[in-house]
């Protein structure tokens, strides 16, 4: 609840720029797979593999790190796996785009949507770990 995220140290203002930006990378996924930025192409669906590197990015961290040391294989395993899955959700939309699957706008609009989802990841991590050595 929001109670408890404010006692992790979430203020109000930071859930709610958090959703802003989780619901702008979602919106401009959708238009990347909707828009006709070329009309020999059209929009379909195939930027939509972008939202799945970003569910799966953090699995291997979960699931290898899970009870290992700092320093074991595990660990550096689940930080290589999640680090080439991260590397995807920005070559995806290269890939699909240079072999004209999609068009080069709709490729730049999912980058630009990965960019405000890992941005917002990323903002989030700081502001709790700001206000943690507080």
């Amino acid at each position: 609840s929001i109670k408890e995220d404010i006692k992790m140290g979430l203020s109000g203002t930071a859930i709610g720029v958090t959703v802003l930006l989780a619901f702008a990378s979602i919106l401009l996924s959708i238009l990347a797979c909707v828009v006709d930025t070329n009309t020999e192409i059209g929009g379909n669906w195939w930027p939509m593999f972008v939202v799945a590197t970003w569910a799966l990015a953090p699995f291997p961290v979960i699931i290898l790190s899970k009870g290992a040391d700092g320093g074991s294989m595990a660990t550096y395993w689940a930080y290589f796996t999640t680090g080439w899955i991260f590397a995807a959700s920005f070559g995806i939309p290269a890939i699909l785009a240079r072999s004209s699957v999609i068009a080069v706008g709709n490729a730049v609009m999912s980058t630009l949507a990965s960019l405000t989802f890992y941005g917002t990841v990323t903002g989030v991590q700081w502001y709790q770990a700001r206000e943690a050595s507080w």
